[in-house]
């Protein structure tokens, strides 16, 4: 086997359906025939290629994976995942900061969701959906909309749910600046604290915990389209907990009373209906960024 790897990594893509068919059962090279739907010769030269690298033995003309042979294939199956959301998610992914990227245990497996013309609030809608099922709620909030005002208050109003957010300055900032939206309310609830960020935010990642499980997701919102990639794999899971946590550690808690106009704190609000979010939903309402928190 050579030291570079080249010549695995051919037989990988040259051969996947030879590593698949025999990952499921040893078989002989008529069985292969059968199996694949392939010729004898086709047959005779995936085997030969298998055995260039390690990747096959044969006992009584039956063949079967190495442990190289599974590690392989396992590792190939893995980057094959990782490239296929990286495939459907690059709308996305190419909204990211200069330099930012996801790691693979993030992006394998992951579900994205792309607004389209016909289904411009498809995001959300899941967002909101996970939200309603959760126990606890947290993320980074590189840009605030009303809409995520009203959800969370909305959320921290009916018991039995936890938030934390991390949010960039001008987020803190321009919380206060918001109107007719709950920010008093969901500021002061006891289910609710808000950090300020000791700088600017990568993404608007958050992970939700529900009964049925944690999931993890990233928001993305880039002028007229947007979109959400979601994973509750539990390596990713582990992932974005990490990222949250590593921002949080950085982080001062928001004091409410010093950051909300005092009305807003004391004054009970009559808009906290969530409906009320999407009469206002203009990301310039809040900030000129125009990524999405939640």
């Amino acid at each position: 086997m050579d030291s570079n790897g080249t010549a695995l990594r051919e037989a990988l893509s040259k051969r996947a359906d030879v590593f698949g068919s025999l990952a499921d059962a040893p078989a002989s090279k008529p069985e292969l025939v059968d199996r694949l739907a392939s010729s004898r010769s086709t047959v005779d030269r995936a085997i030969d290629d298998l055995e260039a690298v390690d990747c096959v033995d044969s006992r009584n003309g039956t063949y079967s994976l190495t442990a190289t042979g599974r590690h392989a294939l396992a590792a190939h199956r893995r980057y094959a995942a990782s490239t296929d959301a990286v495939d459907r998610a690059s709308t996305l992914l190419n909204g990211l900061p200069d330099g930012v990227t996801l790691p693979a245990t993030f992006l394998r497996g992951a579900t994205v969701t792309v607004a389209g013309p016909h289904a411009p609030d498809g995001p959300e809608t899941s967002v909101g959906n996970l939200l309603e099922r959760a126990t606890a709620m947290y993320g980074l909030a590189p840009a605030v909309l009303k809409s995520d005002v009203f959800l969370l208050d909305r959320e921290t109003d009916r018991g039995a749910f936890e938030a934390e957010v991390v949010a960039e300055p001008a987020v803190v900032s321009a919380l206060a600046a918001l109107s007719d939206a709950p920010v008093g309310s969901l500021v002061d609830s006891e289910s609710f604290t808000l950090y300020e960020s000791d700088g600017s935010l990568p993404y608007a990642l958050w992970v939700f915990e529900t009964p049925s499980g944690a999931h993890a997701g990233i928001t993305f919102r880039t002028g007229d389209s947007g979109g959400m990639i979601t994973n509750d794999d539990p390596d990713a899971v582990a992932w974005a907990r990490e990222r949250y946590r590593s921002y949080r550690d950085r982080a001062d808690p928001v004091d409410p009373a010093e950051t909300i106009a005092p009305d807003d704190l004391s004054a009970a609000t009559e808009s906290d209906d969530p409906s009320a979010a999407t009469e206002s939903d203009d990301p310039s309402a809040a900030t000129e960024s125009t990524d999405h928190p939640v």
